[in-house]
């Protein structure tokens, strides 16, 4: 016994000085007199404009705050979330970009990402980094919820250990189901056809407005995935085409379309080169077929040869949808930056900058601190109105915005001009 009190003594000291790494507490604490927000953004492709003005718009409100926030000096470190050739975000590219911010000791925020879908790929990682992750355009539901239809795609998946860290500025895609959903049912169509791409936010959206119509009307006739570019533009060889010049697996899919006689058509692909010019067969083939879709069909709305009946939900406000204070931020910054082409996502980005900021400043330099200030809140002089923020991180007033096809035909296309 007399040979034993020394080691007894021994642990018991260990147990009050946490000798070990094993019982060391691991800080959240960010030390030093510089803080780092990384962002993740398009450079390359059919987003780099947006990307582009959602920077311009992070920078702006980092400037307004006097690039500092609790004592300390915060620095804005941009990473691409393309490749230089890549069309749209890289899931490779996206992981990188968070797993560079979670090895950093110096991130207290992570603000990505634009593209719908993308933070799929970065929240697991600036979760279990414990990093607070501020997206500014990226509606997917089940980060926050699990979407009707999708019984298995919950939010769990994206938060090890369920340490939820997500706040964003747009709403949830399925306020976006829902406003297609009432526009479907009051337009009084009886067959839907549906065109879908394989994205999951693509699968996504048309999973909960089929869920939602249930039963219908209108009941859905036909079904179709969008096609990929690697069908129109063949890495070898030539694609077959029709005596028209019509690629012939477009041709063969908008005349099966036409023999489904639907009453409306929901888009829910991609606003990429294949889907434009899927839309643009649509429209020239079907001309009086009302189309209805969410962001991307919001984005390519008003090309030269889209269809120009129906409507598509974003949660991007275009200018005039801005109250007083945004359309002003707007013009400050399209003045600012000699770019008068500048979108909601620069005025989206403002306010992802801000509210960063905003918990910085309130839990201090500490990124749990960060994360419980972010969520819930409350919002009241913010450039896209009054808003609040819930317990998930969803803005709890925020509804999409419907742009009108016809009317986005004569103001033109927020890709004008970086698409064929």
């Amino acid at each position: 016994m007399r040979r034993a009190l020394p080691i007894v003594l021994v642990a018991a000291a260990c147990l009050i000085a946490s000798c070990g790494d094993e019982d060391e507490q691991p800080t959240t604490r960010v030390a030093g007199d510089t803080l780092t927000v990384y962002a993740s953004l398009p450079a390359h492709g059919d987003d780099a404009a947006a990307g582009r003005a959602a920077e311009a718009g992070m920078r702006a409100a980092l400037r307004d705050a006097g690039g500092t926030a609790a004592g300390r000096t915060v620095r804005l470190e941009v990473l691409s979330a393309t490749r230089p050739e890549d069309d749209a975000w890289d899931p490779g590219t996206v992981e990188a970009n968070a797993e560079r911010a979670a090895d950093d000791d110096t991130t207290i925020a992570y603000l990505g990402e634009l593209d719908r879908g993308a933070s799929a790929i970065s929240l697991p990682v600036t979760s279990r980094a414990g990093i607070l992750q501020v997206s500014p355009a990226d509606g997917l539901a089940s980060y926050t919820r699990r979407p009707p239809g999708r019984p298995r795609a919950g939010p769990e998946r994206y938060y090890p250990g369920e340490r939820r860290n997500l706040v964003r500025m747009v709403p949830s895609d399925l306020g976006s189901a829902r406003e297609i959903v009432a526009a479907l049912r009051s337009s009084g169509a009886r067959r839907l056809a549906v065109i879908h791409g394989n994205g999951i936010a693509d699968r996504e959206l048309e999973a909960m407005v089929l869920w939602l119509l249930g039963d219908g009307p209108p009941k859905d006739v036909f079904r179709a995935d969008a096609l990929p570019k690697e069908e129109l533009e063949p890495a070898e060889g030539e694609v077959e085409r029709t005596p028209s010049g019509e690629p012939e697996p477009l041709a063969d899919l908008v005349a099966e379309l036409a023999a489904a006689r639907p009453d409306v058509l929901l888009y829910s692909g991609p606003a990429d080169a294949a889907g434009i010019a899927t839309l643009r067969a649509v429209a020239r083939e079907l001309p009086d077929l009302p189309v209805i879709g969410g962001p991307p069909l919001a984005r390519a709305a008003g090309l030269p040869g889209m269809p120009s009946t129906g409507c598509a939900m974003t949660g991007v406000p275009p200018a005039a949808e801005l109250p007083p204070r945004g359309r002003r931020l707007l013009e400050r910054l399209r003045a600012s930056g000699g770019d008068p082409d500048l979108g909601g996502e620069a005025v989206l980005g403002y306010e992802a900058m801000r509210r960063a900021l905003a918990a910085v400043e309130e839990g201090g330099p500490d990124r749990a601190a960060v994360v419980a200030a972010a969520r819930p809140a409350r919002v009241d002089d913010g450039p896209v109105g009054p808003y609040a923020i819930d317990r998930r991180g969803d803005r709890e007033d925020a509804e999409p915005v419907c742009v009108g096809l016809a009317d986005a035909v004569a103001a033109g296309s927020v890709l004008a001009g970086r698409l064929p």
